[in-house]
C-alpha cells in the first residue's frame, strides 16, 4: 500500500488536482507524517500493556484503512484527498508500532537479524506490487479495490498466524528514555530516513522536470517503474545483508549501505537519460536492502524489550518526523534551482539526499556495538 500510495498515487494525484503541485505536496506529506507520529506514539503505549492483544490493533488499523483508501483514490478535489490520506496516516500509523514490536515477541534475540532480512524482502516485495499496480494500472477504481484486497487479506493471515506461536518470555517493565542509545539510533536513523524520503518524494519531479518526460502518463509510469527498480534490487540487498547483521557489527552494515548509497544517488544526480537512472536505482536499492536489514535488527537489539511497542512507536518517529523534514528542506531548494533552470532544483534535492545518507551513517558509530 505505501509503495502505491507514497512513490507514485499521492505525488501523481496531487498534480493532476492542484496547480501550485509541488507546494500543495509537500505540505500534504508533511502534515500526513506528523499525524501519522502522534498515532504511533498513543496506540504503541496502549499496546504494551498487554502484549497478547498487539494483533487487534493490526487489524483495527488496517479495517479502518480500507474505506480512506477508497475515499482516497475516489477523491474529486485536493481537499477531500487530504482528508482521505490523513486518515489513511492515522489508521495504517495505529497498526504500525504494536506490528513491529510483534516480531521481538516470538522470535528469539539472536535470531533478529535473519528476521530483519526477512522483513525487509517482504516489505520490498510489498512496495514493488503497490508500484506496479499505481503505475501501471489506468483504472483508479482498480487500484484501490487491489490495494484493500490485499491489506485485508495479508492482515487476516498475519492475525491468524500469530495466534499460533509462543510469546518469547516477557522482560520487565522498562522506560523509554531519550538520553542513551535511542536518541542516538533516533538521530542516525532520522537522517537516512531524511534522504530516503527526499528522494521518493521528489522522485516524479526529478522524472518530468530534469529527465524532461513531461507527459503526464509516461511520467507517473517512469516513476513507478524506477521506484520499482529500487524496490526489487532492495530483496537481493536484504538477503546479502541480513546473515552479516546477525555474524557482525551491525553498525557496520549500516555505514557500508549509506556509503553505497551515497555513491548511487551520485550517478544519479548526474543522470540526463533514463538508462543511467534506472542503473542508479538498482544501485542504491540494493544498498537500501542492506540498510533495511541491519536496521531493524540494531533497534530490537538495543531498544528496552518491556516497553517494546512504545519503543518502536518511538523510534518509528525517525520515519515519520523526516517525512515532515524532507519537503520543508527540499522545496525550498527546488524552488529556488529551479528558478535558475528547470530541472536543476531536482538535481540538487538529490546531492542533498546524498549528504543526509552519509551523516547518517556516520551517527550510527556513536551506538553501542550490537
Amino acid at each position: 500500500m505505501w509503495g502505491a500510495i507514497l512513490a507514485v498515487s499521492l505525488q501523481a494525484r496531487s498534480i493532476d488536482l492542484t496547480h501550485d503541485d509541488v507546494r500543495a505536496f509537500s505540505a500534504l506529506a508533511a502534515s500526513g507524517a506528523a499525524l501519522a507520529t502522534v498515532a504511533q506514539l498513543v496506540v504503541g503505549a496502549a499496546s504494551d500493556r498487554n502484549r497478547a492483544t498487539r494483533a487487534r490493533w493490526y487489524f483495527a488499523g488496517a479495517a479502518l484503512a480500507v474505506p480512506a483508501l477508497v475515499w482516497f483514490y475516489a477523491a474529486p478535489t485536493f481537499a477531500q484527498l487530504s482528508a482521505a490520506f490523513l486518515c489513511l496516516q492515522v489508521a495504517m500509523n495505529a497498526a504500525i508500532a504494536p506490528y513491529q514490536a510483534v516480531i521481538p515477541d516470538y522470535i528469539a534475540l539472536e535470531r533478529r537479524g535473519g528476521a530483519s532480512a526477512w522483513m525487509s524482502a517482504y516489505q520490498s516485495l510489498g512496495n514493488a506490487a503497490g508500484v506496479l499496480i499505481a503505475g501501471l494500472v489506468a483504472d483508479v477504481r482498480v487500484v484501490a479495490s487491489s490495494l484493500c484486497a490485499g491489506l485485508a487479506a495479508t492482515c487476516l493471515v498475519t492475525v491468524a498466524h500469530v495466534r499460533g506461536l509462543a510469546l518469547q518470555a516477557e522482560s520487565a517493565r522498562a522506560t523509554v528514555r531519550l538520553n542513551g542509545p535511542l536518541g542516538t539510533l533516533l538521530l542516525s536513523r532520522g537522517l537516512i530516513y531524511v534522504g530516503f524520503f527526499t528522494l521518493l518524494d521528489y522522485l516524479e519531479f526529478f522524472v518530468r522536470d530534469t529527465l524532461g518526460i513531461t507527459v503526464p502518463a509516461a511520467t507517473h509510469e517512469q516513476t513507478g517503474f524506477l521506484f520499482l527498480t529500487f524496490t526489487l534490487a532492495a530483496i537481493p540487498g536484504a538477503a546479502l545483508g541480513g546473515p552479516p547483521a546477525d555474524r557482525y557489527d551491525k553498525r557496520l552494515v549500516v555505514t557500508i549501505a549509506c556509503a553505497t548509497l551515497v555513491c548511487a544517488l551520485a550517478l544519479l544526480a548526474g543522470a540526463h537519460g533514463l538508462p543511467a537512472a534506472y542503473a542508479a536505482a538498482g544501485f542504491a536499492g540494493l544498498a537500501w536492502g542492506g540498510f533495511v536489514a541491519a536496521d531493524w535488527a540494531l533497534a530490537t537489539a538495543l531498544l528496552p524489550r518491556g516497553a517494546m511497542a512504545t519503543a518502536m512507536a518511538v523510534w518509528n518517529v525517525a520515519i515519520t518526523a523526516p517525512q515532515v523534514a524532507a519537503p520543508l528542506l527540499a522545496l525550498p531548494l527546488i524552488e529556488r534551482f529551479n528558478a535558475t533552470a528547470l530541472g536543476l532544483g531536482p538535481r540538487v534535492a538529490i546531492l542533498t539526499a546524498m549528504a543526509e545518507f552519509a551523516l547518517g551513517g556516520l551517527c550510527v558509530w556513536r551506538l553501542p556495538r550490537a
